[in-house]
């Protein structure tokens, strides 16, 4: 008999050419606290030796998966794998050059656990490509966020959520988007009713890497517009309205991040 006490906590990884990386992100989730857990690597058909690495992985942890796409879709086809794959209770995901912080997982589903929410998101921090600490998330800390707080105010990463999929609808999405795939997850799972409720603790880390499609300010703009009036169909009035709170914010943002970069370079 399982114990319902201790359920089972699917984390979800696409992998994709990390091989310098992906080593650190499974140990990650390997050292947690909370031990009642599977792992799902789904590789996007890497030409390195990510996939050997990921196999290896799953050679010496029966709770580790590894799985090879038919061919290379994305990293969305893959986390739409990887939660097809998935047989937890609780529901998270992880990028294959980030990592979590050792009591994560712990800390996260007692919380779940305790309060009975559907959603729930932790803060996270920045690190540098070779794993020092860099800052702590530049996105300001809210205890509760609906869908409505949502729109046009990206407030939490997909690196940090945990869903109960007993409550939740996990939207398997197609899209035609580069940069705001998380943020189109995050909407769909908050447009059901529910609120994703926040830990106030960096639980999650953030590799920023020079070049990496979620830096360029622009081009992420330009998909968020596309989030808000072709895929939410919010019209262009609503439309203008939270793509400008975003703007106003996205800078903010973006300023503290340079200013993260320019410590660093500097030490």
């Amino acid at each position: 008999m399982k114990d319902i006490s201790s359920p089972l906590v699917s984390v979800v990884v696409p992998v994709y050419n990390t091989h310098g990386f992906v080593q650190a992100c499974i140990d990650s989730v390997t050292n947690q606290s909370y031990t009642n857990w599977e792992l799902i690597l789904v590789d996007d058909q890497s030409t390195d030796n990510s996939f050997k690495i990921c196999q290896d992985a799953a050679d010496k942890d029966p709770r580790i998966k590894a799985i090879r796409q038919e061919k290379n879709a994305g990293a969305l086809a893959a986390r739409n794998r990887g939660i097809k794959e998935s047989s937890g209770k609780f529901l998270c995901f992880l990028d294959s050059d980030d990592t979590y912080e050792p009591a994560k997982i712990e800390i996260q589903l007692a919380f779940m656990l305790k309060e009975k929410h559907a959603v729930s998101f932790t803060m996270f921090q920045r690190i540098t490509e070779a794993g020092e600490f860099m800052g702590k998330s530049n996105v300001p800390f809210a205890s509760e966020i609906s869908y409505k707080q949502l729109l046009g105010n990206p407030q939490f990463s997909i690196i940090t959520i945990m869903v109960d999929t007993t409550q939740v609808s996990l939207p398997l999405l197609k899209l035609d988007l580069v940069k705001a795939e998380d943020y189109v997850f995050h909407l769909a799972i908050l447009k059901q009713g529910f609120k994703a409720y926040g830990i106030n603790m960096a639980l999650s880390n953030y590799r920023y890497r020079l070049g990496s499609q979620s830096t360029s300010f622009m081009g992420n703009a330009a998909d968020l517009w596309k989030v808000l009036y072709s895929i939410e169909n919010l019209g262009l009035l609503s439309s203008t309205f939270y793509f400008s709170r975003y703007i106003s914010k996205g800078l903010k943002k973006k300023m503290i991040l340079m200013s993260q970069i320019k410590q660093v370079q500097g030490n």
